[in-house]
């Protein structure tokens, strides 16, 4: 087969994903899109244990691992604050960065992207050597983001803060600073590419936005997240996560967005997302309730004070998750 025929093959199954992914995203186009917590800007950088740090503040929580070899990068926040963030792991290693692991598609967690990923090998003090950073995702991270096109046809991420690396197994694994880290794909969660990240050593997991402790599960069907989904990797992040003492500390588990916690806390949130999902169950499949009235019976009433709020209310939620028990 001749190299142009090669590559009218290779635009042909482009433009056929892609018209794929346009039936898909416009079937749920009137289902509300969860929002991200909004940034605050005031940079955070805090010790979690091991050789992993957490820098929050500018979106969507950072996970740092720094050692001998480098630094190991989980997310790269909100766009705009890329510098923000280099000049916060500087003052965690001056080693390079090496990796960075995109959690998901969201955009507080790959914002960053474009400003980080191509440090002149990898390095926060501008030193130019090597290449630039091997940015990892899962693969519908990476297709997702070359194919997003807003209204008018223009590229929505630039193509320098695509990964350069996206896998397909269920699981990757590599071993840096010495430590044993485990990448683990969480399909249909918050959305069809998500990744969880383990690291071994510091006993640290990054789960991204599949637990975010300031709101409810968020859950975006276009990208194709949902409840079953999300449900799916709380529990099987539940078989990672170790207890200490008392059920407190042990493994720690830094969110997509909110405060650092331990087993108990995700425990917690597990639970609650087992009991919406029963109390769903019966309103729409056993009691034929139409969304306007589930809404009325108000579900989420427990957690409402906690969980609600104006980027993603409780109503907002029920309506994207209901379609999933019709």
């Amino acid at each position: 087969m001749t190299s142009t025929n090669n590559q009218f093959l290779l635009k042909a199954g482009s433009l056929l994903l892609s018209f794929i992914c346009l039936i898909q995203t416009s079937a749920l186009l009137a289902q509300p899109v969860p929002a991200e917590p909004l940034v605050s800007g005031e940079l955070e950088i805090i010790h979690v244990q091991g050789n992993v740090w957490l820098i929050a503040g500018v979106g969507g929580n950072i996970a740092v691992q720094a050692g001998d070899q480098g630094v190991f990068v989980v997310d790269t926040g909100a766009n705009g604050f890329g510098e923000d963030v280099i000049t916060a792991i500087a003052t965690i290693s001056d080693r390079p960065i090496r990796y960075i692991v995109n959690t998901s598609i969201a955009a507080q967690h790959v914002g960053g992207n474009s400003a980080i990923a191509i440090l002149p090998g990898g390095s926060t003090s501008g030193a130019e050597r090597g290449s630039r950073i091997n940015v990892i995702s899962q693969e519908n991270v990476l297709f997702r983001m070359s194919v997003s096109r807003n209204p008018d046809g223009e590229q929505i991420y630039p193509q320098l803060s695509w990964p350069t690396d996206g896998y397909y197994e269920p699981q990757r694994g590599q071993i840096f600073n010495g430590e044993a880290i485990d990448i683990i794909h969480m399909p249909n969660a918050y959305s069809d590419g998500d990744s969880v990240v383990y690291f071994r050593g510091s006993n640290v997991l990054v789960s991204g936005d599949i637990f975010a402790n300031t709101g409810l599960p968020l859950i975006d069907y276009a990208k194709g997240g949902s409840l079953s989904g999300t449900i799916a990797a709380l529990d099987q992040m539940l078989d990672i996560t170790i207890s200490d003492d008392l059920a407190e500390g042990g493994t720690y588990v830094i969110p997509g967005h909110g405060y650092i916690s331990d087993e108990a806390d995700l425990v917690e949130y597990r639970d609650m997302t087992y009991i919406v999902r029963d109390r769903l169950q019966k309103l729409i499949v056993e009691d034929g309730l139409n969304l306007e009235q589930v809404i009325e019976a108000r579900p989420l009433l427990g957690w409402e004070s906690r969980y609600n709020r104006p980027e993603w209310t409780v109503n907002m939620f029920l309506e994207a998750v209901y379609h999933e028990f019709q």
